[in-house]
């Protein structure tokens, strides 16, 4: 029996570390269960290649403007489907990478936005959005960041010096997300309520009732490194091609992780702590204030 076309696509792009791999874990080991209900979700491994594919440089994603090219990236996208015709995907590279974190504004330039306006010819748009504070975002997206790129000069402490003149506005980026994607619903939720309140968040961005969703154990590649970890990840050979470097650091953050043996990573002076929350909380208000559809509650 042929698939249905897609109604609605229900997109969250993220942000990088806010529990992005617990939902797409989470989604994963549930998807079979909610197929009944009408609901697909693919997998980011399947939805993470492709992509990549359409989205290699700026060139290409001028390209995809073409219809021809464009109809190619969704049929390819319609193989990954198993039916339902309300489908989720969860890809945080959607809006960049995590040393876009570490810049103002954040995601300065998102590298896949022009997928997400290609999927939104073809059914309803719904997008989803986890947001922060950078007292906790900034080390966990630097740490992240150590496992791609060789750092800048002077680290950690190059990064939130400017961060911390100018710290990134959640705001702002929701108002560009408003303007690039102005005919899709926006929808963001706080990670510090992920925390307490995981099951109502997958539960309203799935959109219906589809059983209960599994409890799983925290994901080991995502495993918190300690100062000593992050040290001597700085300090690996910059000259290590990209796969070589990944797989240094994560041995480094296996071997030396957060805890009591080791300590926490924690680079942030309580000045910079104190601005960061005062802007996320300045964020939070004017969210409620402008877009008072937008946020959750819990």
């Amino acid at each position: 029996m042929p698939y249905l076309p897609v109604r609605e696509w229900r997109i969250h792009l993220g942000a990088h570390k806010t529990a992005t791999t617990h939902l797409q874990d989470t989604l994963g080991v549930h998807r079979a269960a909610m197929l009944p209900h009408g609901v697909d979700y693919i997998p980011r491994e399947d939805f993470l290649w492709l992509a990549r594919k359409y989205s290699r440089s700026k060139g290409w994603r001028k390209m995809l403007r073409s219809r021809p090219l464009e109809w190619q990236f969704t049929r390819e996208l319609q193989r990954l489907r198993r039916g339902p015709d309300t489908v989720l995907i969860s890809d945080e590279d959607l809006l960049g990478y995590t040393f876009d974190q570490l810049t103002t504004p954040l995601y300065r330039q998102p590298k896949c936005l022009h997928l997400v306006k290609a999927m939104g010819r073809t059914g309803r748009m719904r997008l989803f959005l986890g947001i922060r504070s950078l007292d906790g975002l900034v080390p966990s997206a630097y740490a992240e960041t150590l496992k791609a790129i060789v750092p800048e000069p002077g680290g950690m402490d190059h990064a939130r010096r400017a961060l911390a003149d100018n710290p990134p506005s959640w705001v702002e980026l929701v108002e560009r997300l408003h303007a690039a994607l102005p005919d899709a619903t926006l929808t963001v939720w706080r990670y510090e309520d992920y925390r307490a309140h995981w099951r109502e968040i997958l539960a309203l961005y799935v959109g219906r009732d589809v059983g209960e969703f599994p409890e799983l154990p925290p994901p080991q590649r995502t495993v918190s490194p300690s100062p000593r970890a992050i040290e001597q990840a700085e300090a690996l050979d910059p000259s290590l091609a990209k796969q070589d470097r990944v797989a240094a650091v994560l041995d480094l953050y296996a071997r030396y992780p957060a805890g009591e043996e080791f300590g926490a990573y924690r680079p942030l002076t309580q000045a910079e702590i104190d601005r960061f929350r005062a802007r996320y909380d300045e964020d939070v208000a004017l969210l409620r204030a402008r877009h008072p559809d937008v946020l959750a509650e819990f």
